[in-house]
């Protein structure tokens, strides 16, 4: 994650070379700078983007960083946005998700998918190392 600054300074441009070739004003891009990012008018993004020949996706992938989110409907019984139909595969999903997203992991839809296709599957060789560690 970049400030605006950091970005201009990576870029080598200012806002006098920004203003000049989105055709925004300099005042108008001071006062878009000294508020946070979510409060930009697409224009803004667009005409600081078009300015540093870069996407306004990737502009603002350098200003907010990635930007993950977990989604878990227990009512729906969904992990990012994956319908798990079976209550106790999905609990211990959810269980093993949330847990491990507190240690960073970022889990997408395709990696919620393997999991439950995983679970849904008997795994006798499992079972019997659990077993074998843990006892009846």
């Amino acid at each position: 994650m970049m400030s605006v600054n950091e970005v201009m300074a990576n870029y080598d441009t200012n806002i006098t070379n920004i203003s000049h070739k989105s055709g925004i004003s300099k005042t108008t891009l001071s006062n878009a700078f000294k508020r946070p990012i979510s409060t930009w008018t697409i224009r803004i993004l667009n005409g600081v983007a078009t300015a540093i020949n870069e996407s306004p996706e990737k502009l603002l992938h350098l200003l907010q960083g990635d930007q993950y989110s977990l989604t878990i409907d227990d009512q729906a019984q969904t992990i990012q946005g994956v319908k798990i139909a079976d209550p106790e595969i999905y609990r211990n999903i959810k269980f093993s998700v949330k847990n491990n997203v507190m240690e960073g992991w970022q889990p997408s839809r395709a990696d919620i998918e393997e999991l439950k296709a995983f679970a849904e599957i008997s795994h006798p060789e499992l079972n019997q190392r659990f077993k074998e560690i843990f006892g009846e």
